[in-house]
């Protein structure tokens, strides 16, 4: 059993939006329509790259995907990058395709010469819960190594 890492395209399209409605972090899944709006933005080439969309396969079958954005912050120097979403098949976990998914994303971002990697989980303390936030995430970072 063999995972690989390449970039998104939108013949994925299919693929991916049964992973996305996997991931649900709203109060409802997803749409088929809004899926396709958001997909064809993820892949529309520009300038600057924002957008990186990796998909891994697993015999030849999409099992995950993540989805950062690269950009500049008023606040830190250099590109900084944001793990949107991870997600992997409910099937598929427990096989690394997780962890192949963050080297993609690390090598990536080394390779652009961005140092500051951040994501959020769906972790949040009792603070924003008694203010009538709900629970969407923690925010993490990792300082990139560029030797």
């Amino acid at each position: 059993m063999s995972i690989s890492i390449r970039r998104g395209k939108a013949e994925d399209a299919s693929a991916l939006f049964g992973l996305a409605r996997q991931y649900q972090t709203g109060r409802e899944a997803i749409g088929r329509d809004e899926f396709s709006v958001a997909l064809d933005n993820v892949l529309r080439q520009r300038d600057q790259e924002t957008n990186v969309l990796f998909v891994a396969e697993e015999d030849e079958r999409v099992v995950g995907y993540s989805l950062m954005t690269v950009s500049r912050l008023l606040h830190a120097p250099g590109l900084t990058a944001h793990l949107q979403e991870i997600v992997v098949d409910e099937s598929a976990r427990g096989h690394g395709t997780g962890d192949r998914l963050m080297e993609a994303n690390e090598h990536y971002c080394m390779g652009r010469g961005v140092r500051q990697l951040s994501a959020s989980t769906a972790r949040i303390g009792s603070f924003y819960n008694h203010r009538g936030f709900e629970a969407m995430g923690q925010h993490y970072r990792k300082l990139l190594d560029l030797g």
